[in-house]
């Protein structure tokens, strides 16, 4: 039988453009399964957020350069699914577990529960208060971040008002306060709100006049008033501590970004140790246990357990 040449072309000609067929499909196989978010939707709370039931690991990835950081997408809104975790949903943003603790206040990074909904940042940054008095243009200047990308970012208009918070990328919350100590305007003053750029979110815990300052040797401030005045938590948190101790009666909340807060010398607790609380909740009444020499509240402000100036820190 003389087909061996005759045959042979054909059938290597077959299997040669059965293999190109291979390779095409091999090399669109991927396209096919990368499906994009399709299940977005606006909120509306925020035009510029959106909630997302999953999370694509490019769009969300920190930018690997300072040109990039102005094309920062919007902050989204998560919506928490089965199985997922603190640490898994931020691995998936490319953000770190610190960043997304702090802009969702989460008490701790255990764990979260399905249904549960998280602003999620395109990078790694901290979420500030904002006073109704502040102006973009100070924030941007104060933050060394270009007013483009913080409207970018937070999906602000041009002509929108600030909102009650703001996110600034690239910006660790310790920095966000060495940050607001240097754009002090002038020394103390005997109204904490003056000549100051309040820019961290904790809220004032309770109504009185300071009679001591943050120094070396008092690492926090107190506040007096008429014993029985209402004490608040300064954010929400969870109480590590409430009952007698250095402060006579007194409170910590443990705020799970690494900060603390410690309300002493109180009259009466109104909480107890574990339980989880929310910014401005009532959890005691002022006193003059302890060592005091009157009703106020000794007030701290603690990061990674170094004191901080509640003045530089409450809004």
């Amino acid at each position: 039988m003389r087909k061996g040449r005759a045959w042979g072309i054909p059938r290597l000609a077959t299997h040669g453009w059965a293999l190109a067929l291979a390779l095409l499909v091999l090399g669109l196989a991927p396209l096919g399964f990368r499906h994009p978010i399709a299940d977005a939707q606006a909120t509306a709370a925020s035009p510029g957020l959106a909630v997302k039931t999953d999370i694509a690991d490019a769009t969300l990835r920190p930018p690997s350069s300072t040109a990039q950081a102005g094309q920062l997408p919007p902050l989204v809104h998560y919506r928490v699914k089965n199985r997922d975790t603190v640490e898994s949903i931020a691995a998936r943003a490319g953000i770190s577990v610190d960043t997304l603790v702090q802009i969702n206040r989460l008490p701790s990074a255990a764990f979260v529960d399905p249904g549960q909904r998280l602003i999620v940042p395109p990078t790694d940054g901290t979420m500030i208060h904002v006073d109704p008095d502040q102006s973009l243009d100070v924030l941007a200047e104060t933050f060394r971040v270009d007013i483009p990308t913080l409207r970018a970012v937070n999906g602000l208009a041009p002509d929108a008002k600030l909102p009650s918070e703001l996110f600034i990328p690239a910006m660790r919350t310790e920095d966000v306060a060495r940050a607001a100590a240097t754009s002090e305007a002038g020394g103390a003053s005997p109204n904490p709100t003056v000549g100051r750029e309040h820019l961290i979110r904790f809220a004032w815990p309770t109504k009185g006049i300071i009679t001591q300052d943050f120094w070396q040797f008092h690492p926090g401030i107190d506040i007096a008033n008429d014993e029985g005045t209402p004490e608040l938590a300064a954010d929400a948190g969870q109480v590590v501590f409430a009952g007698w101790g250095d402060y006579g009666i007194y409170v910590e909340i443990d705020h799970g970004n690494g900060f603390h807060t410690v309300y002493g010398h109180m009259s009466r607790v109104l909480v107890t140790t574990g339980q989880m609380v929310k910014q401005g909740q009532l959890i005691g009444l002022m006193g003059a246990t302890g060592r005091s020499t009157g009703p106020h509240l000794h007030f701290e402000i603690r990061f990674q357990g170094v004191p901080q100036n509640p003045l530089d820190l409450l809004s």
